[in-house]
């Protein structure tokens, strides 16, 4: 019995030891690189009697704003080195390889680093990384350190304010990459680690945002759907142009519009493009007839309509307008798709259209903009748009466990003109470097509905996009 608690003990014990080293936090690790070969920084942990890091070239001290403030120095670097540190796990200036996914909606010095390292056109997104571990390589890399195509700057060619600002920087964004452990656990738990729910949940950090008359600037071009895109002339006023409704999806209207924007009020004439629907009756083959593909449940507009809008003043929370036909065009029905549902009430012979002629109709939204998983234009809205009414979420570029997205969520309540429809819209952005990163992103589109079934089921099941054309505004109005 002895013996056998004593090897209870020792199994126990040896397992203890085990999951101890596995597991081990990477912490309180004393590290020092010290060598005269390449050209450096030394920056020296703040005492008791020191509560500002001191960074070193030569000989000439430069203090450090521990606001993060930028600051310069006249003198350039010699050739000797150290970097004196004690690592913290739960400190992110204390680390010594590291990468920040930096917005400019976070800091505007992120956007004064690419003026300084000369990064033109500036990005609203950008991956620095900075690691001082490895006396040989120590590298300012712009994107991914494992890219060869990505540009890297010596740390002795680097301002020094710059170089302190990154390692200073305590955002939930800045990535610890100095001592990469996995154990047995790692499969299941390392992407849900880098989800940070301090992230999900943020006010508006930008005057776009909140105020009324700039609220139209924006640098996302939907393809099909979603916010215009809008370009100021100067502040207050400016052009947008949108391909479909706020609201719709790809197939699934053929409008398109343009507006000019003044201190808040808006007008703008729309028309349409018939191919941006799938088929009307006319000329559609028998094939085409009997599909059922994307041909119900749209929104067919006349050849030429008014719309006038207005953000009422004292923040842009609320939106109203009015639509109006001037001119229905040639007449060219939808494609009548025969509504096979076994349910005897049922409303409709054919599946349902909102088909507009000559009607006009008085449009509003209730919008609130936020800030989910820090994502760069987000709102959660509800809303009447041509005699419907619309809920729903859009977000673009959410970060969430270092992936870059976009969402987009629309409820259409059904109506005597529809039936009920859920827009489900998730595109991936990051998939390029440099400008790229966040220029272009892609992505499913799911429209469900009514079937002609009379079951909930997919009308389109497509690939939507959008690209970020530019920043066309000032740091002022960030």
């Amino acid at each position: 019995m002895k013996n056998t608690i004593t090897k209870a003990v020792l199994v126990f014990f040896s397992l203890a030891l085990i999951l101890l080293f596995s597991n081990a936090r990477l912490s309180a690790q004393e590290v020092i690189v010290d060598t005269t070969t390449t050209p450096s920084l030394l920056i020296e942990e703040p005492t008791t009697t020191t509560e500002t890091p001191i960074i070193t070239r030569d000989s000439t001290p430069v203090s450090i704003d521990t606001t993060l403030g930028f600051t310069t120095t006249s003198t350039e670097s010699t050739r000797a080195f150290k970097y004196l540190f004690k690592e913290d796990e739960k400190d992110p200036s204390s680390w010594s390889h590291f990468r920040i996914d930096g917005k400019t909606e976070d800091d505007k010095k992120f956007r004064e680093i690419q003026s300084v390292l000369g990064i033109e056109p500036p990005l609203g997104t950008i991956t620095l990384s900075f690691n001082l571990t490895d006396p040989k390589l120590q590298m300012v890399t712009i994107g991914d350190e494992n890219d060869p195509t990505a540009k890297q700057y010596p740390a002795s060619q680097v301002p020094d304010s710059i170089l302190m600002f990154m390692v200073q920087w305590r955002g939930i964004n800045k990535v610890n990459l100095s001592k990469i452990g996995y154990n047995y656990a790692s499969v299941f738990i390392e992407a849900i680690k880098k989800v940070r729910l301090a992230e999900f949940l943020a006010p508006p950090k930008r005057e776009l945002e909140i105020v009324n008359t700039v609220a139209y600037i924006n640098q996302y071009l939907n393809f099909f759907g979603g916010d215009p895109l809008g370009i100021p002339i100067k502040r207050g006023f400016g052009f947008s142009f949108r391909m479909g409704t706020p609201y719709s999806g790809p197939l699934e209207t053929d409008m398109i519009e343009a507006n000019f924007h003044m201190l808040g009020a808006s007008i703008g004439v729309t028309t349409r493009i018939k191919e941006f629907v799938r088929k009307h009756s006319g000329g559609a083959t028998k094939d085409e007839k009997e599909s059922k593909f994307s041909n119900y449940n749209n929104i067919f507009t006349p050849k030429l309509g008014l719309e006038v809008n207005y953000v009422i003043p004292f923040g842009n929370f609320l939106q109203v307008g009015y639509y109006t036909s001037i001119d229905s065009g040639d007449y060219d029905p939808p494609l009548l798709v025969k509504n096979d549902s076994p349910d005897s009430s049922s409303t409709y012979r054919y599946m349902p259209n909102n088909v507009i002629s000559s009607q006009s109709f008085f449009n509003w939204e209730f919008r609130y903009p936020l800030r989910v998983f820090r994502s760069t234009r987000s709102k959660i809205y509800i809303a009447q748009y041509l005699g419907e009414f619309h809920a729903g979420f859009v977000g673009r570029e959410l970060t969430l466990a270092n992936s870059i997205f976009d969402v987009r969520i629309n409820a259409t309540m059904g109506s005597a003109k529809r039936n009920f429809q859920l827009l489900l819209e998730a595109y991936i952005s990051s998939i390029g470097e440099g400008f790229s990163l966040s220029s272009f992103a892609i992505g499913p589109s799911v429209r469900l509905t009514k079937s002609p079934s009379g079951s909930m089921g997919a009308v389109t099941i497509l690939i939507n996009a959008r690209l970020k054309i530019g920043d066309f505004f000032d740091d002022t109005y960030k």
